[in-house]
Formats: structure tokens, C-alpha cells, sequence
């Protein structure tokens, strides 16, 4: 009977206890049962996948230190995300799970009060694994549902916290700074200490966002002095450290990155090695210690713990003895910095090639400047002001390194072409010989790298044995020893050739230095196989010189000599070529006169053709001339009577001979383009035309050309009509098509043919848009004069709204033009009414009614003769 009676009281209490765990009921069995089921079951596994997605999150996170450090360590992604996709660690999935799981099966809200007393924490778990998984929306929701429904809940302060730094991931900075305000205008007493430093370094990057340093500074250095979380604090005090080094205050700056510094093994070492770089970064000649700064970059270099950043700590000390002018040591360190191992750092590494470019420009090493800033350009990121301008100063060397690189080439076969064929021999020899040390360096590398994984290897393999030996022999064994592995023998204790890696790689490099590169396939030794068998035989007797690589015989080389007069000359010529832009190039762009008196001299050595020749000695004429000394002036005036004795018929000695008529060689070549521009502008098309020809000559071989010819281009149709203007832009896409110019001239002259206007004109019924055009020779100025006087007079009396202008027709008319006419009987109407003479006009002259697209036909051809025979 007692045994019933209490399994009777056991159900009675069990259901009792379900009743009374109602989650629609308010009471104290609910209240616990629902707070202890969610606090230790869901939301422990919850903060546990949290807290696993943010340490991964931080651990993938590599920080900028170029700039100043945000205040969380995290990047945001650019792309947008579908719902259900996830993008980043599915740990907070499984967090944002258990939240959920938390408020679905543990909520007590009744009567929109929630009696749980952990929703709020669910809450708080859901927004931030909302927050981490960048769906920053969603995160504001969840923050937002605890500040409406649990206003007693003692995670308030947490979430408005949370909510505004939601707010700031949202870029409303704005509203984040004015919450945040009101929150810290509260009692300190009232916030936990780590979220007072969490608001107030949220401020702080609030106010970073809309780029105001000096409030950033003042909430960044309290959020450092509150949190004592002490990585939490280094982080807080770099950020400190670098905006009063970015507000000018280097004193304070110094005193954050010391007191960082001084923490060393308390902090982590990212910050610690980066506070003396920020030192350093800060460093003045006029007040600072060279010595003590050299120690203290020696003394982190030598540091073995730093080899992490030795990249960073070795263009440290290069940029300080590129400072100081001792330029080969500054290149030893910048090389230094890039092949660090470790270094991953982009734009550092995007920095050192800039700054080694530099240094062999200003050495006049363009083509070795070029490649680096081929180099520094892969590495900085695109549309990026560093990429932009290190794009801009490789492209302006493009045109050296592509003519220095033709003068070489050309001056290389001349020279050997020059040799006797002894010394070619022996010039090929050398090349040979330091190509095989080099496949020898290349062998000695590898038979090291070899040897190092057979080291390792044998351990490897003593490993297993020793493993092997110590659990014994395990099933059945034949003989008594045990059955060989899946992978065969012991590697590291086998003579046999092919599990000896560095006996094999040495076999590798003697059989190609041998043989060279042959094909894995029958009859591999023979060079030339036959299908008969005494030609199989025959090709068996191979002697080993006859099986010598082609590169490594010095016939290999000679007989790519070039030969033959026409292909000669035409090396010749495209040499001559390349140094004549060469000093030009030097000359103009770089100011470089030395270069540019070398490549000059250098190309009249070769006697090259007049057109080349001319330009030449002017160019050295002028380059003297701008030297005061009297031996330059001397070499000026040998310059200038070679040209007028032996070219006395050409245009520079014209302008030699007649100073006082030439053009305007002061000038530089963009001001010279400018000054035409504006001729062109003001509508002197034949002055335009006539003076690009003159320039061009002075100007050869410069950057200037191309864009001279294209406005002469641009004139030439304007006065002489469309197929004047086709003719031009073909020349420049034609003759100049590697030029920008050249490729915009390209561009015109596709639209040209797919904008060709036809010559056929509109009939003029029903066209609502007209001019009134009188045509003059250009010499009738006075009566252009007298028209336009006429005009303002009659549009003055009777209001008209009409305009006029004057365009060019061809090199011998003018055209005045009055436009604003809707039809073409109120355009003659005009005509007549200035015709009469009782109007106190007489304007005898003869004009023409012509609809606005026939206008733009006839000057496209120049056509109006044909107009008007037409339309008669």
C-alpha cells in the first residue's frame, strides 16, 4: 500500500511541476525553472560558439598599421548576402541558434512583460552573433527588444552600448555620437568598468568615422585608462598613441607607445614592436639622437623574436640612410625588407620598390626605375592614390625603357658584328661558361634542398620504427618478421639509388647537363629517328659532343647573327631612331642634358639619315646655347655653322641665320600647344595649320607631336571640311598608334566612319529650325562690320530675340549667321526687310535661307555652291 502511495505522490509532484512550468504562467517554480534551463543548457553552448567564431574572427584579422587602428578588430565585407547565406565562421549561426532556441522554448513575456530574468541575455547573445555575422540589421532588432521590453533588465546599459556601436557599423555616426552622449552623461557608478571603456571607445571611433581627430582623442585615451583588460588596454593605447601623433602632440604620442613599450611580455608583441616603429616613424634629426635611433633598430633587428617583422624593421633603417644620402645602403635594407621571410605587408612592400625606383631615377637608371615601379604597382591596391601615382611615373618612363631597350639590342649585335670570328668565339665562351656556373649554383641548391628532406625523412622513418617497436609485432607475420607497409621499405635506411633523394637529383642535373631535355619515349638518345634499321643503327654511334645542348656550343649563338645589308640597315636605322628620341626624351621630359648630349653625339657618330641628323645638331645647338661657359658657347656656334654651311637650305637655318623670325623656341612644348590652342579657339585655322609643321620640326621626337598633329587635324576640318579632317586623324592614328594620342585618333576615326554625315541634303518642308547666312571674303571685314551694326540695331528696335556669329567657311570666306528662325519664310522675311532702303538698312547683299541640318552638311563639305545651284 506504500508502495502505490508514493509512486501516487512522485506523479502528483511531477505534474504539479510541469503545470506549474508553464511559460504562460507567472510563478516562482516557472520563473526558476525557465531562467536555470536557459542560462546553463542553451546559452552556455550559445556563448561558447560565440566566443569560438570571435576568436576566429580576430585571429584572421590583420591590422592596417599605415593607419590608425580601429577600435575592434574586424573587417567588414563589402558584399551583400542573401537570406540564409553565410559568409563568415558558422559559429555564430550556432550561436544566433541557441539564442533563438532560448526565447522560443524559455520566454515569459505575458502581457508584454518578460519574466524570465536570462532573455535578456538571450537577447544580447542574439544581437551580437547577429553583429559578428555583419548583418548588422537584424543585430539593431534584437538590441532594440531588450531597451522596449525589459527596461528593468540589468543588461540596458550593455545593449544601448551594443546599439549604437550597431549604429556606427550602419554609418549613422551621427545618431551613435548623440545616444552615446546621453548614456555617458549618466553616473559612472551606474556602468560596469569594461563597458564604460567600451563606450567610450566607440565614441571614439564614432567620432574617427567623421574624421574630427581631436574629440576622437579625448574619448580614446579615457577608454584606454578605464579597461584593464590589459590587451584591450595596449590596443586602446596605440590607437591613443597614433592620433596624437597624427594631431602633431609627438610628446604624448611618445609617452602612449613608452608605456607600451614598458608592458613588452604583458601585451602582445604586435603592439609592442609596432610602438617602436611609430617611434621611429617619429623621429627628428633636430632634436633626436642618430645613434641611439641606429641601437635601437640594430637591437630590434638582432632580436630573434622579431623576425615576424623584420620587413617592416629593415625599411625602418633604409628609409633612415636614404635619409642621410648614404644611397647604398639604404638599397642593401630596402632589398632587405622584401625578401624577408614573413613579410606580407603589400604596401610596405609596395613602398620599398617605390622608394628603390626613386633612387635609380634620380641615378638616371630609368630602366631599372621602370621595373620597380612595375613591381610597386602589383602591389598597392587598385584606384588607391599610392597606385595612381606610381601608374602615372612608370608610364611617363615608358618611352625610354622602350628606346633604351632598342639601343642596346642594336649597339649589342653591332658590336659583336664588329668582332673577328675568334673573338666571338671566345665572347660566346664567357656567356657559356657563366651559364653553366649558374645551372651548377642551381645543383648545389638542390642537392642541399635534397639533403634536408632525406634528413628528414630518416627521422621520420626512425620515428615509426621506434613506434613500430615499441607496440610490437601485430597480427600474423610470415617467417617471423613482419609483412612490409603500404609504402615499402624504411626510406632512411635504404642504399637503394632511387630512395636516396639527393643521389637522384644529382643524377637528375648530370643527365641534363648531358643530354638536355628529352622526352620520356623510345629511342630518347638519338636526335634524328628512321624508320629503317640500318638508320637506327646508324644514329646508335652517338659521341658525346655531338649530343651537347645547342646553348651551351658557341655556333648556336653566331649563327643567329643577323646578315644580310637590308637587314642590317634596317637594325641601323631603328637604332638611329631610338637615340634620337632618346635624347630628346632626356633633354625635354627628364632635363637630363648630359643624357641627352650623350645620345645626340653618339647618333652623329653613326652619319644618320638628314632627317635625323638636322634635328640632332639643332637640338645640341640649343642644349650649349643654354650654357653660359665660354666652351660650351664655342661648341654652340660649331653646331650652328655646320648646320648653315651644310643644310643651308633648311628651315633651322633659316631660323639661325634670321633669329629675329623664328619661332618661339623659349617656350616649352606645352606652351607652345597652349598658344596654338587659343588660335584655334579664336578661329585662325590657317595660322594653326600653317605653324604645327614648323613645331613639329623643332619638337621631333617629343610627346608634343602626336598632339600638334591632331589639332592641326581638328583645323583642318574645320576649314577645309570632313575629309580634310579624316586625313589628319588617320596620319596621327597611323604614324603615332603606341601614343595616347595616337589611340584617341584611333577611337575618332572609328566614329568618324560610323558618324559620317551623308552629302545629301533634307528637304525643307516641315523643318522648324533655321539660319539667315551672308557670305563674305575674309577681306570684307568693314562690311561684316557694317552687317553686324545693322543687326544690333534692328534687333534693338524691334525686340528680336535672333543671335548671329561669324564662322569660318573656308580659307577664303566668312560666314555671318543669324540663327533662331522657326521657318524659312520668316528667315528671308529678315533678308528683305534689311534690303529695303526705306528702313534705313540697305543691305544689298545677297543671303541665304538654309535649314540648320543643311548647314551642318554644307559645312561638313563645304558645299554651299552646290546648296544653293540645288535649292534654285
Amino acid at each position: 500500500m506504500n508502495k502505490y502511495l508514493s509512486q501516487f505522490l512522485l506523479i502528483l509532484v511531477v505534474v504539479s511541476g510541469l503545470v506549474g512550468c508553464s511559460r504562460k504562467k507567472n510563478s516562482f517554480i516557472s520563473r526558476n525553472l525557465h531562467a536555470v534551463g536557459t542560462e546553463y543548457n542553451v546559452l552556455y553552448n550559445g556563448d561558447l560558439a560565440l566566443q569560438a567564431g570571435l576568436d576566429q574572427l580576430e585571429q584572421n584579422y590583420k591590422d592596417n598599421y599605415w593607419e590608425v587602428l580601429p577600435v575592434e578588430r574586424m573587417s567588414v565585407k563589402d558584399e551583400v548576402f542573401l537570406p540564409g547565406q553565410r559568409a563568415l565562421d558558422p559559429n555564430f549561426e550556432r550561436a544566433e541558434e541557441k539564442a533563438v532556441k532560448a526565447v522560443q522554448k524559455h520566454s515569459m513575456l505575458i502581457n508584454e512583460v518578460e519574466y524570465n530574468p536570462q532573455i535578456d541575455e538571450a537577447y544580447m547573445l542574439l544581437g551580437k552573433a547577429r553583429y559578428y555575422d555583419q548583418r548588422f540589421v537584424p543585430a539593431l532588432e534584437a538590441f532594440n527588444y531588450i531597451l522596449q521590453f525589459m527596461p528593468e533588465s540589468d543588461e540596458l546599459n550593455r545593449a544601448k552600448i551594443w546599439r549604437e556601436k550597431t549604429n556606427m557599423r550602419l554609418d549613422n555616426n551621427e545618431i551613435a555620437i548623440k545616444n552615446l552622449r546621453k548614456l555617458l552623461s549618466q553616473d559612472e557608478e551606474k556602468f560596469e568598468q569594461e563597458d564604460l571603456a567600451l563606450a567610450n571607445a566607440i565614441f571614439a571611433q564614432a567620432f574617427l568615422n567623421l574624421e574630427e581627430v581631436d574629440s576622437a582623442l579625448v574619448y580614446m585615451n579615457k577608454a584606454a585608462q578605464q579597461t584593464k583588460n590589459r590587451e584591450t588596454q595596449a590596443r586602446y593605447n596605440f590607437i591613443a598613441g597614433q592620433l596624437f601623433a597624427k594631431s602633431g602632440q609627438r610628446d604624448s604620442a611618445f609617452a602612449h607607445y613608452d608605456q607600451l613599450i614598458e608592458w613588452h611580455r604583458k601585451i602582445p608583441r604586435r603592439y609592442y614592436i609596432n610602438a617602436f616603429i611609430e617611434k621611429i616613424k617619429l623621429y627628428d634629426p633636430a632634436v633626436d639622437s642618430d645613434t641611439e635611433l641606429i641601437e635601437t633598430i640594430t637591437d630590434l633587428e638582432e632580436n630573434r623574436e622579431n623576425r615576424p617583422w623584420l620587413d617592416a624593421i629593415y625599411s625602418r633603417k633604409a628609409i633612415y640612410y636614404h635619409d642621410k644620402d648614404s644611397l647604398n645602403l639604404a638599397k642593401e635594407y630596402f632589398n632587405k625588407s622584401l625578401r624577408a621571410k614573413g613579410g606580407t605587408d603589400k604596401y610596405l612592400r609596395g613602398n620599398n620598390y617605390s622608394a628603390l625606383a626613386k633612387i635609380s631615377f634620380d641615378q638616371a637608371e630609368y630602366v631599372n626605375a621602370g621595373k620597380y615601379y612595375d613591381s610597386a604597382v602589383a602591389q598597392y591596391k587598385e584606384r588607391t592614390p599610392e597606385h595612381r601615382l606610381v601608374r602615372k611615373k612608370r608610364d611617363n618612363l615608358e618611352g625610354v625603357i622602350v628606346y633604351e631597350g632598342w639601343r642596346r639590342s642594336a649597339d649589342s649585335i653591332f658590336k659583336v658584328l664588329a668582332m673577328s670570328p675568334q673573338e666571338q668565339e671566345q665572347y660566346y665562351q664567357v656567356y657559356i661558361d657563366s651559364l653553366k656556373a649558374q645551372e651548377e649554383r642551381e645543383a648545389r641548391a638542390a642537392e642541399v634542398a635534397a639533403a634536408k628532406e632525406a634528413q628528414q625523412q630518416t627521422a621520420f622513418a626512425k620515428i615509426q620504427n621506434n613506434k613500430t617497436s615499441r607496440r610490437g609485432n601485430i597480427g600474423p607475420t610470415f617467417g617471423g618478421a613482419t609483412p612490409p607497409g603500404p609504402t615499402g621499405p624504411s626510406l632512411g635506411n635504404s642504399s637503394f639509388y632511387f630512395y636516396n633523394t639527393q643521389t637522384v637529383a644529382r643524377g637528375k642535373q648530370d643527365f641534363r647537363s648531358k643530354w638536355g631535355k628529352r622526352k620520356l619515349e623510345d629511342n630518347w638518345r638519338r636526335k634524328n629517328k628512321k624508320s629503317t634499321l640500318e638508320g637506327e643503327i646508324e644514329d646508335e654511334i652517338v659521341n658525346e659532343e655531338e649530343e651537347l645542348r645547342p646553348e651551351f656550343t658557341t655556333s648556336f649563338y653566331i649563327e643567329q647573327l643577323p646578315k644580310g645589308r637590308f637587314v642590317l640597315d634596317s637594325i641601323a636605322d631603328s637604332r638611329d631612331f631610338a637615340y634620337y628620341q632618346l635624347g630628346v626624351i632626356y633633354k625635354e621630359k627628364f632635363k637630363r642634358n648630359d643624357l641627352a648630349i650623350d645620345r645626340f653625339t653618339r647618333l652623329l657618330d653613326f652619319e644618320p639619315v638628314e632627317k635625323l641628323e638636322l634635328p640632332a645638331l639643332y637640338n645640341l645647338y640649343l642644349i650649349y646655347k643654354e650654357d653660359s661657359k665660354t666652351p660650351n658657347a664655342q661648341k654652340a656656334n660649331l653646331y650652328k655653322n655646320k648646320i648653315i654651311s651644310e643644310y643651308p637650305d633648311s628651315r633651322y637655318a633659316e631660323l639661325l641665320r634670321n633669329p629675329e623670325s623664328k619661332l618661339d623656341n623659349s617656350e616649352t612644348p606645352l606652351a607652345v600647344y597652349n598658344r596654338l590652342y587659343k588660335m584655334y579657339e579664336a578661329e585662325q585655322y590657317d595660322q594653326v595649320i600653317a605653324l604645327v609643321p614648323e613645331y613639329v620640326k623643332i619638337f621631333n621626337g617629343d610627346e608634343i607631336v602626336p598632339r600638334l598633329e591632331l589639332l592641326k587635324a581638328f583645323a583642318s576640318g574645320r576649314l577645309y571640311g570632313f575629309q580634310a579632317y579624316k586625313r589628319g586623324i588617320d596620319y596621327v592614328a597611323l604614324n603615332y598608334p603606341n601614343s595616347e594620342v595616337g589611340k584617341s585618333a584611333q577611337d575618332l576615326v572609328k566614329k568618324a566612319e560610323s558618324l559620317k554625315i551623308p552629302e545629301v541634303y533634307l528637304p525643307e518642308d516641315g523643318l522648324t529650325d533655321f539660319k539667315l547666312v551672308y557670305r563674305f571674303n575674309k577681306s570684307e571685314q568693314s562690311a561684316i562690320d557694317n552687317l553686324t551694326a545693322a543687326l544690333d540695331d534692328a534687333f534693338a528696335k524691334a525686340e528680336y530675340s535672333f543671335t548671329y556669329s561669324t564662322d569660318v567657311y573656308n580659307e577664303n570666306e566668312k560666314l555671318l549667321v543669324i540663327h533662331g528662325f522657326n521657318t524659312k519664310l520668316g528667315a528671308k522675311g529678315l533678308g528683305e526687310l534689311l534690303q529695303k532702303p526705306e528702313n534705313g538698312y540697305n543691305i544689298s547683299r545677297p543671303y541665304i535661307a538654309i535649314a540648320t541640318e543643311n548647314y551642318k552638311i554644307i559645312q561638313v563639305y563645304k558645299s554651299l555652291d552646290k546648296y544653293t545651284a540645288e535649292m534654285k
